[in-house]
């Protein structure tokens, strides 16, 4: 899973949000604003970092237990998925 192409992560004025660039504009239709765990998925996604990796980078940061992790990072993959902000 990663990115796609032509999107870039911005934060502005503590808000980060997805910002579609060159063609993505045409395509890409409202806006998706991520908090800051999502906007450090982001990042992992960007570096291809796999999702175990993801797991357990926010396992390490947050007292969370493993099987929230995986409930909230699926609703997330759900939602970028649905924007067409990501691939498989």
């Amino acid at each position: 899973m990663k990115i796609k192409e032509g999107f870039l992560l911005r934060e502005i004025a503590g808000t980060y949000i997805v910002v579609p660039i060159g063609e993505r504009v045409i395509d890409f239709k409202g806006m998706m604003v991520l908090n800051s765990v999502s906007a450090d998925v982001w990042g992992f996604l960007s570096e291809h970092r796999n999702y175990d990796e993801v797991i357990e980078y926010i396992l390490g940061m947050y007292e969370v237990d493993r099987q929230t992790v995986e409930n909230d990072l699926n609703d997330l993959f759900r939602q970028m998925e649905a924007n067409g902000v990501i691939e498989t």
